[in-house]
Protein backbone atom coordinates (compact mmCIF):
# COMPACT_ATOMS: atom_id res chain seq x y z
CA UNK A 1 0.00 0.00 0.00
CA UNK A 2 1.12 3.30 -0.82
CA UNK A 3 -0.48 6.79 0.65
CA UNK A 4 0.17 10.28 -1.18
CA UNK A 5 -0.96 13.31 0.76
CA UNK A 6 -3.76 14.78 -1.39
CA UNK A 7 -1.73 18.18 -2.03
CA UNK A 8 1.06 16.28 -4.20
CA UNK A 9 -1.42 13.63 -5.36
CA UNK A 10 -3.62 16.35 -7.03
CA UNK A 11 -0.02 16.64 -9.42
CA UNK A 12 -0.40 13.55 -10.54
CA UNK A 13 -3.79 11.95 -10.43
CA UNK A 14 -7.26 14.46 -11.26
CA UNK A 15 -8.87 13.51 -8.34
CA UNK A 16 -11.62 16.13 -8.24
CA UNK A 17 -12.29 14.93 -12.06
CA UNK A 18 -12.49 10.76 -10.76
CA UNK A 19 -14.30 11.29 -7.48
CA UNK A 20 -18.33 11.53 -8.50
CA UNK A 21 -19.46 12.92 -4.45
CA UNK A 22 -18.95 16.25 -4.22
CA UNK A 23 -16.75 17.26 -1.53
CA UNK A 24 -15.65 20.12 -0.11
CA UNK A 25 -11.79 21.61 -0.75
CA UNK A 26 -11.07 21.65 2.91
CA UNK A 27 -11.97 18.27 3.59
CA UNK A 28 -9.87 16.88 0.18
CA UNK A 29 -6.99 18.67 2.10
CA UNK A 30 -7.48 15.92 4.96
CA UNK A 31 -7.24 13.02 2.28
CA UNK A 32 -4.94 11.06 0.53
CA UNK A 33 -4.69 8.81 -2.55
CA UNK A 34 -4.34 5.83 -1.61
CA UNK A 35 -2.68 2.51 -3.90
CA UNK A 36 -3.32 -0.77 -3.15
CA UNK A 37 -1.65 -3.66 -5.29
CA UNK A 38 -3.12 -6.79 -6.38
CA UNK A 39 -5.50 -8.92 -4.00
CA UNK A 40 -4.02 -6.65 -0.80
CA UNK A 41 -6.49 -5.85 1.26
CA UNK A 42 -8.07 -2.31 1.37
CA UNK A 43 -10.44 -3.04 4.88
CA UNK A 44 -10.29 -5.64 7.08
CA UNK A 45 -13.14 -7.13 9.08
CA UNK A 46 -11.70 -7.32 12.10
CA UNK A 47 -10.11 -3.76 12.04
CA UNK A 48 -12.29 -0.72 12.63
CA UNK A 49 -12.78 1.26 10.21
CA UNK A 50 -10.80 4.50 10.25
CA UNK A 51 -10.75 5.94 6.54
CA UNK A 52 -13.86 6.56 4.26
CA UNK A 53 -12.93 5.78 0.60
CA UNK A 54 -13.78 6.19 -2.95
CA UNK A 55 -12.43 4.66 -5.35
CA UNK A 56 -11.03 6.10 -8.27
CA UNK A 57 -9.44 3.60 -10.50
CA UNK A 58 -9.15 -0.56 -10.67
CA UNK A 59 -11.72 -2.82 -8.93
CA UNK A 60 -12.32 -4.49 -5.33
CA UNK A 61 -14.32 -6.79 -4.25
CA UNK A 62 -16.58 -7.29 -0.84
CA UNK A 63 -16.24 -10.59 1.06
CA UNK A 64 -18.03 -11.45 4.60
CA UNK A 65 -16.62 -14.41 6.58
CA UNK A 66 -19.84 -16.58 7.98
CA UNK A 67 -20.29 -17.81 10.99
CA UNK A 68 -19.17 -21.63 10.08
CA UNK A 69 -15.84 -19.87 9.03
CA UNK A 70 -16.56 -19.72 5.00
CA UNK A 71 -15.76 -16.94 3.13
CA UNK A 72 -18.59 -15.66 0.65
CA UNK A 73 -18.08 -13.10 -1.88
CA UNK A 74 -20.77 -10.55 -1.81
CA UNK A 75 -20.25 -8.26 -4.55
CA UNK A 76 -17.97 -6.21 -6.89
CA UNK A 77 -16.81 -2.87 -7.02
CA UNK A 78 -15.46 -0.38 -9.83
CA UNK A 79 -14.46 3.31 -9.77
CA UNK A 80 -17.19 5.89 -7.90
CA UNK A 81 -17.99 3.33 -5.34
CA UNK A 82 -18.00 3.71 -1.85
CA UNK A 83 -16.43 1.56 0.86
CA UNK A 84 -17.08 2.47 4.30
CA UNK A 85 -20.02 4.34 3.29
CA UNK A 86 -22.40 2.09 5.58
CA UNK A 87 -20.13 3.06 8.82
CA UNK A 88 -20.29 6.60 8.11
CA UNK A 89 -23.79 7.02 8.12
CA UNK A 90 -23.90 4.51 11.18
CA UNK A 91 -25.97 1.62 9.65
CA UNK A 92 -22.47 -0.75 10.14
CA UNK A 93 -20.45 -1.44 13.02
CA UNK A 94 -18.55 -4.37 12.12
CA UNK A 95 -16.78 -3.71 8.37
CA UNK A 96 -16.40 -6.07 5.84
CA UNK A 97 -13.28 -7.17 4.16
CA UNK A 98 -12.51 -5.45 1.06
CA UNK A 99 -10.16 -6.99 -1.94
CA UNK A 100 -8.33 -4.95 -4.04
CA UNK A 101 -8.34 -6.51 -7.53
CA UNK A 102 -5.33 -5.67 -9.63
CA UNK A 103 -3.89 -1.86 -8.81
CA UNK A 104 -6.48 -0.25 -7.54
CA UNK A 105 -6.16 3.74 -6.52
CA UNK A 106 -8.59 5.06 -3.62
CA UNK A 107 -9.18 8.48 -2.27
CA UNK A 108 -9.39 8.09 1.60
CA UNK A 109 -10.70 10.60 4.38
CA UNK A 110 -10.30 10.11 7.53
CA UNK A 111 -13.29 8.89 9.15
CA UNK A 112 -13.96 11.15 11.95
CA UNK A 113 -13.40 14.12 9.07
CA UNK A 114 -15.91 12.71 7.12
CA UNK A 115 -18.40 12.23 10.00
CA UNK A 116 -17.73 16.08 11.29
CA UNK A 117 -17.49 17.63 7.65
CA UNK A 118 -19.34 15.68 5.13
CA UNK A 119 -22.08 14.59 7.07
CA UNK A 120 -22.88 18.22 7.68
CA UNK A 121 -22.63 19.22 3.94
CA UNK A 122 -26.43 18.99 2.40
CA UNK A 123 -25.19 18.31 -1.34
CA UNK A 124 -22.78 14.64 -0.09
CA UNK A 125 -25.05 13.74 2.06
CA UNK A 126 -27.87 13.36 -0.92
CA UNK A 127 -25.71 12.25 -3.47
CA UNK A 128 -24.42 9.53 -0.85
CA UNK A 129 -27.78 8.55 -0.21
CA UNK A 130 -28.19 7.84 -4.10
CA UNK A 131 -25.01 5.92 -4.21
CA UNK A 132 -25.84 3.59 -1.40
CA UNK A 133 -29.72 3.21 -2.69
CA UNK A 134 -27.77 1.92 -6.43
CA UNK A 135 -25.86 -0.34 -4.65
CA UNK A 136 -28.55 -1.75 -2.70
CA UNK A 137 -30.64 -2.53 -6.17
CA UNK A 138 -27.34 -3.91 -7.59
CA UNK A 139 -27.32 -6.43 -4.87
CA UNK A 140 -30.70 -6.77 -5.21
CA UNK A 141 -30.83 -7.50 -9.06
CA UNK A 142 -27.66 -9.71 -9.09
CA UNK A 143 -30.08 -12.36 -6.20
CA UNK A 144 -32.66 -11.94 -9.38
CA UNK A 145 -30.43 -13.07 -12.10
CA UNK A 146 -28.68 -15.51 -9.96
CA UNK A 147 -32.83 -17.06 -9.97
CA UNK A 148 -33.90 -16.01 -13.43
CA UNK A 149 -30.64 -16.28 -15.96
CA UNK A 150 -28.94 -19.76 -16.86
CA UNK A 151 -25.30 -19.84 -15.17
CA UNK A 152 -23.50 -19.68 -18.75
CA UNK A 153 -25.39 -16.38 -19.38
CA UNK A 154 -24.11 -15.10 -15.80
CA UNK A 155 -20.43 -16.57 -15.74
CA UNK A 156 -19.50 -14.79 -18.91
CA UNK A 157 -20.63 -11.62 -17.21
CA UNK A 158 -18.38 -12.59 -14.34
CA UNK A 159 -15.63 -13.67 -16.12
CA UNK A 160 -15.74 -10.06 -17.96
CA UNK A 161 -16.21 -7.67 -14.92
CA UNK A 162 -13.42 -9.44 -12.91
CA UNK A 163 -10.82 -10.00 -14.89
CA UNK A 164 -7.71 -7.73 -14.95
CA UNK A 165 -5.88 -7.35 -18.79
CA UNK A 166 -8.18 -10.34 -19.18
CA UNK A 167 -7.13 -12.48 -16.55
CA UNK A 168 -9.60 -14.45 -14.23
CA UNK A 169 -8.18 -15.31 -10.95
CA UNK A 170 -10.84 -15.46 -8.44
CA UNK A 171 -11.51 -18.64 -6.31
CA UNK A 172 -13.64 -20.83 -7.63
CA UNK A 173 -15.20 -21.64 -4.23
CA UNK A 174 -16.05 -18.42 -3.89
CA UNK A 175 -17.12 -17.55 -7.53
CA UNK A 176 -19.33 -20.73 -6.56
CA UNK A 177 -21.37 -19.41 -4.25
CA UNK A 178 -21.22 -15.58 -5.59
CA UNK A 179 -22.90 -17.27 -8.64
CA UNK A 180 -25.63 -19.70 -6.68
CA UNK A 181 -24.14 -22.79 -8.00
CA UNK A 182 -22.21 -25.77 -7.00
CA UNK A 183 -18.35 -26.20 -6.93
CA UNK A 184 -18.88 -28.87 -9.58
CA UNK A 185 -21.15 -27.04 -11.92
CA UNK A 186 -19.15 -24.46 -11.92
CA UNK A 187 -15.82 -26.53 -13.48
CA UNK A 188 -18.45 -28.22 -15.73
CA UNK A 189 -19.22 -24.60 -17.48
CA UNK A 190 -15.57 -23.49 -17.37
CA UNK A 191 -14.75 -26.88 -19.03
CA UNK A 192 -17.64 -26.26 -21.57
CA UNK A 193 -16.18 -22.37 -21.86
CA UNK A 194 -12.53 -24.43 -22.61
CA UNK A 195 -14.25 -26.06 -25.11
CA UNK A 196 -15.56 -22.99 -27.11
CA UNK A 197 -12.08 -21.25 -26.59
CA UNK A 198 -13.90 -18.89 -24.91
CA UNK A 199 -11.31 -19.22 -21.76
CA UNK A 200 -7.76 -20.83 -21.65
CA UNK A 201 -6.99 -22.16 -18.45
CA UNK A 202 -2.95 -20.75 -17.31
CA UNK A 203 -1.04 -21.16 -14.19
CA UNK A 204 -1.90 -18.11 -12.94
CA UNK A 205 -6.19 -18.38 -13.86
CA UNK A 206 -8.36 -18.38 -16.68
CA UNK A 207 -7.86 -16.25 -19.90
CA UNK A 208 -10.34 -15.03 -21.03
CA UNK A 209 -11.82 -14.30 -25.28
CA UNK A 210 -13.47 -10.64 -24.08
CA UNK A 211 -14.84 -10.14 -27.76
CA UNK A 212 -15.90 -13.69 -27.85
CA UNK A 213 -17.56 -13.71 -24.28
CA UNK A 214 -19.18 -10.97 -25.63
CA UNK A 215 -20.87 -12.18 -28.47
CA UNK A 216 -21.74 -15.53 -26.07
CA UNK A 217 -23.58 -13.17 -24.33
CA UNK A 218 -25.22 -11.27 -26.99
CA UNK A 219 -26.28 -14.65 -28.60
CA UNK A 220 -27.25 -16.13 -25.09
CA UNK A 221 -29.99 -12.86 -25.19
CA UNK A 222 -31.69 -13.85 -28.22
CA UNK A 223 -32.06 -17.21 -27.92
Amino acid sequence: MKKTAYALAIKQVPIKESCPLPIPEEILQQSALWTFDHREAIQKETVPMSVFFVLLTGKAKIIQTQENGKRALLQFLHPGDCIGDLTLIGAETVPKTVVAIGETTCLGIPMQAAAHGLMQDLAFVQTLGKTIGEKLLLRMDHFSVNQTYPLAWRLAHLLLEASIDDLFQEKLTETAEYLGVSYRHLTYTLKDFKTQKLVTKTADGYRIDAPALQTFIQNQQKQ
